[in-house]
């Protein structure tokens, strides 16, 4: 499995490229950035000091890639629901 990036600035957490996961630590104001959206994202994510300061490095990578791999599935739930709504609001028009 490829290595996810991260990067972390204060309580702020950003997980992967395309698309980032952004993680505030603080007050879980989390939200997805995709396609030049933003979007937010209500699970919350939860990191121990202990492990944010590299003491458990394969706990920090399998809760990330857990963490990112549900934010990608979200994501491609948006993307679905998007695709079909011209489908929808036409046959809604039509009735």
């Amino acid at each position: 499995m490829n290595k996810i990036n991260v990067k972390r600035d204060g309580n702020i957490l950003t997980i992967g490229d395309t698309p980032q996961l952004v993680v505030d630590l603080e007050n879980q104001k989390n939200y997805i950035v995709f396609a030049g959206k933003q979007v937010p994202y209500h699970q919350e994510i939860a990191f121990s000091e202990d492990i944010l300061a590299g003491k458990r490095e394969n706990v920090f990578q399998t809760a990330v890639n857990y963490y990112y791999e549900q934010a990608c599935e979200f994501i491609k739930g948006i993307k679905i629901a998007e695709e079909y709504r011209p489908f929808v609001n036409k046959s809604t028009r039509e009735y």
